[in-house]
């Protein structure tokens, strides 16, 4: 009898779905964001039935998605993914426990993220899960892209109205982004896609960090690093850390955040969780 899985892996811009069946492996990047806190129940339908019309009904979904933390918002995303597959097996779970599924498999470990947000997420030794951050771009994610640039340009906005010196990382940002004057950077915020747009000078900043950008980054890494311990004081000791994000391409970010954790082994995360999460349920629905 011919099994069909389908695993999904949906942010605020991408949805990423892989199907596996005894007969072939499909692979799609949806390029529109999933997070039920920007994408009405009805969007979700019409993304859903997107994938639906390519791969058909499967025996079993797994989704992770961001945003699903939340009952309320797990209900929503559980109820479009029903209205579109039917009666078959769905499970919901958080974005940051399909990357531990996917990073950590069966073993035990933590997860530490530093992308567009920032978030750390392991299991004790019951089971049982233990996050600190992830909270959202209004109110947290120190020490990811998003923060580190956001804090930046609240800088060169305060060396604006001259309440601070003058620092070059101000000159970056305005040839980055190619505006004409430091005012013209609070047009980010027009921008759609206005997170990923802001965190994407994080790569500038974090090349080779002095004065000013320096300061930022180790302020935002202190706390990452500060909630990486102290969920590793409630998980138990482990013997790797995987780090995800694009913040850990920087040498001087990564080199940092080792020294801040004690030197703790680190390992970076290149895989594709929804690939991941495909063949883990895969082979799980044929043992069954």
């Amino acid at each position: 009898m011919s099994r069909k899985i389908i695993a999904m892996d949906g942010g605020g811009t991408n949805l990423r779905v892989t199907c596996i069946s005894s007969e072939a492996r499909f692979r799609r990047n949806y390029g529109t964001g999933v997070n039920i806190t920007a994408v009405s129940s009805a969007n979700l339908v019409s993304i859903f039935s997107l994938v639906r019309d390519d791969v058909g009904i499967p025996d079993y979904i797994v989704a992770a998605f961001s945003g699903a933390g939340d009952k309320t918002r797990e209900e929503k995303l559980r109820q479009a993914l029903d209205s579109v597959f039917g009666n078959i097996e769905i499970e919901v779970i958080m974005d940051i426990e399909g990357l531990y599924r996917a990073a950590v498999g069966e073993a035990r470990g933590v997860v530490v993220v530093s992308g567009t947000g920032s978030t750390v997420y392991g299991h004790d030794r019951e089971g049982k899960a233990v996050k600190s951050g992830g909270w959202g771009h209004i109110f947290d994610d120190e020490g990811s892209a998003y923060w580190i640039s956001k804090e930046l340009i609240t800088a060169s906005l305060k060396y604006r109205d001259g309440l601070i010196p003058h620092d070059p990382i101000f000159d970056k940002l305005v040839e980055f982004f190619e505006m004409s004057t430091i005012e013209e950077l609070v047009n980010l915020t027009l921008m759609p896609d206005m997170k990923t747009e802001i965190a994407s000078f994080s790569r500038v900043a974090l090349e080779n960090p002095i004065g000013l950008a320096r300061r930022i980054a180790d302020e935002g890494i202190e706390i990452l690093a500060k909630r990486t311990l102290n969920v590793l004081e409630k998980t138990g000791e482990v013997e790797t850390i995987h780090t995800f994000g694009g913040s850990f391409a920087s040498a001087y970010y990564n080199n940092k955040y080792s020294e801040m954790i004690n030197n703790h082994r680190t390992t970076l995360f290149t895989g594709n969780v929804d690939e991941i999460l495909a063949e883990q349920a895969f082979e799980k629905l044929n043992r069954s």
